[in-house]
């Protein structure tokens, strides 16, 4: 009987939610059409449709929420949803002549449906009681509830289809998909919403009192944070949370006069250290304990000086590498870390909607021009990459001359810098800038050098070297009896395998057999008619030499620092280095082996 309940529950809450939000349903059905044509006809690409739906869908979310808040009259209503309508339709002329994937919408996308999420749950609370703290929580239980049942229900259909399809008849594969976009697309969106209460609404004021007492205890229930929910967050997540500050503490007071201005690996952790700070002080807000209340006092004073640092870190690399996207919005959210840590700090806990509403408005100001996050680095970088080439005399009259003279650190900027404008496809954007220079080849014929880059050669975890042709482009094979060109791909996670070459020498032929080991590097091992081993190089040697070598202080290797010899009584070999990288446990190189058979 509870189950069924339970259920009929859950069945009056999609109602519910379905009357309560008629536009954010209709649009939730176009998506689940969308899916469904795209699932039935693979070719097809539904992404612009998609993108649009979804942004119409949160848009018509806000849209209830405001009228819920601050209306009564349904023409108002009407109205409010006309305008999330008008404003799908002006998103989706906006992208509809951009490429299918364009990172650049899909950014502003994410940021413009967050800062819309993050309208929904703060407009409740607009010069209300209500504090945006409840409302978050509220938000927060429904999402993760949403997200188990979806799981749950979308697991069962599928386990259910697969063992009919096992045990019973043959089931297409796209009915499943078919189940499953229902779920994701319908069922979830309208029980995350069947979970959002109506905060006292101007209708509500037209309602009995009885009606008006049930609307307030349900909305009591639907803000309170559960016991376990506040056991874990007092616990556990917050002791964590302190463990975690000390560790970073600890290493910018040893490091404040080096590597923390520099560490570029540190930048997202203290990013995500301060989204996390932020997240648990707002959940412990609605916590009455000892632990959340020292939890409250404390935190936002020791987020403050933190994300200081790291945004002053972030602006001095700006310096170094100009204004990319990225770090753009690294440095506004350092500013907002800070507002929110003195916002926390100083003000009462019901004051935390500030937060929201300052986090909403750099979320506009981030994808709006001219002062959005990608006309200022674009701006940045051409202006950045012009100024390298004018320096160098290799600008002139709108057209760029080669020039394989100048320095390392200025090709190093002339690569990054252009490798930026044409990952986000702003090179069309530059008059100067040829149409193909985005090819390998071109890029050298039109700068006068290859490509350079400053962390090519950082680090054994992520090295790469290559050998420079400028200077010599003839190999002298005299003394050798073969040439051979070898390219090895080894990584520890692949199996062995063992493959062979044979070359003859006065009548006899020889093999020599490369071989991937355990520990992701190849052996190579010579062997004579007799399978007789004349000489076994293990290639680790030579990864370890060329890439630990001191002198070796670049991407770029002269043939000399290019070359190993191995030898013995029998055979001597010389290896020179094409190319070599190495990252983690991916071992992979270009090599050239001179092969004398003694």
């Amino acid at each position: 009987m509870k189950l069924m309940k339970n259920l009929q529950n859950t069945f009056q809450g999609l109602i519910h939610a379905s009357n309560r939000y008629p536009l954010t349903v209709l649009f939730l059905l176009a998506i689940a059409g969308i899916n469904a044509m795209a699932i039935h006809q693979e070719q097809e690409n539904y992404t612009r449709y998609l993108f649009t739906f979804f942004v119409g869908t949160v848009l018509s979310g806000v849209a209830q929420q405001v009228y819920e808040r601050f209306f009564s009259k349904k023409r108002e209503r009407f109205l409010l949803m006309g305008g999330a309508v008008l404003l799908s339709i002006g998103y989706y002329f906006i992208i509809r002549t951009t490429e299918v994937y364009s990172l650049e919408i899909s950014i502003k996308t994410s940021v413009a449906v967050f800062a819309l999420f993050l309208g929904y749950v703060w407009i409740p609370t607009i010069r209300k009681k209500l504090t945006f703290n409840e409302s978050f929580m509220s938000a927060f239980k429904a999402f993760f509830t949403t997200v188990l049942f979806t799981l749950i229900i979308a697991a069962g259909v599928s386990s259910i289809l697969f063992a009919i399809d096992r045990l019973l008849f043959s089931v297409d594969y796209k009915v499943t998909l078919y189940i499953l976009n229902v779920v994701f697309s319908l069922f979830a969106p309208l029980y995350f919403l069947s979970f959002t209460p109506i905060y006292m609404s101007q209708n509500m004021r037209q309602s009995s009192e009885e009606e008006r007492l049930l609307k307030q205890e349900q909305l009591r229930q639907a803000v309170s944070c559960p016991k376990t929910l506040a056991a874990l967050i007092s616990y556990v997540i917050i002791p964590l949370t302190v463990i975690y500050t000390a560790i970073l503490l600890t290493y910018i007071v040893l490091n404040i006069r080096g590597s923390f201005w520099t560490n570029n690996l540190l930048e997202p952790m203290l990013v995500s250290y301060a989204v996390s700070v932020i997240l648990v002080y707002i959940l412990a807000s609605n916590i009455e304990n000892k632990v959340a209340a020292v939890f409250r006092k404390i935190f936002p004073k020791v987020l403050i000086p933190i994300v200081l640092f790291q945004t002053i870190a972030s602006i001095l690399k700006i310096g170094e590498m100009g204004i990319t996207q990225g770090r753009y919005y690294v440095i506004l959210f350092g500013v907002f870390a800070t507002i929110a840590g003195l916002v926390f700090s100083f003000l009462p806990v019901r004051k935390n909607g500030i937060v929201a509403a300052v986090l909403i408005t750099f979320c506009l100001l981030s994808i709006v021009p001219p002062i959005d996050a990608f006309t200022v680095s674009r701006v940045n970088q051409t202006h950045l990459l012009e100024e390298v080439l004018v320096k160098n005399n290799m600008l002139e009259n709108n057209e760029i001359v080669p020039n394989a003279s100048i320095s390392e650190e200025d090709k190093v900027r002339i690569t990054e810098t252009f490798d930026y404008l044409e990952r986000m496809d702003y090179v069309k954007d530059v008059e100067w800038l040829p149409s193909n220079v985005a090819t390998y080849q071109q890029f050298e014929t039109t700068f006068g050098f290859a490509k350079e880059y400053e962390n090519q050669n950082t680090n054994q975890n992520g090295q790469y070297v290559n050998l420079d042709w400028n200077g010599e482009l003839s190999l002298p094979v005299k003394g050798y009896d073969q040439l051979i060109r070898l390219d090895l791909y080894g990584s520890q996670t692949e199996t062995s395998e063992k493959k062979t070459l044979t070359f003859e020498k006065d009548s006899s032929v020889y093999t020599l057999v490369k071989q991937l080991k355990d520990d992701g590097y190849y052996s190579l091992n010579l062997t004579d008619e007799k399978n007789n081993e004349l000489i076994k190089i293990d290639m680790k040697d030579i990864f370890d030499k060329i890439l630990t070598d001191k002198n070796v202080q670049k991407g770029t290797l002269t043939v000399e620092e290019a070359t190993v010899m191995k030898e013995n009584k029998q055979a001597r070999v010389k290896i020179l280095v094409e190319s070599m990288d190495a990252y983690e446990n991916q071992y992979n190189g270009s090599f050239y082996l001179f092969i004398e058979i003694k």
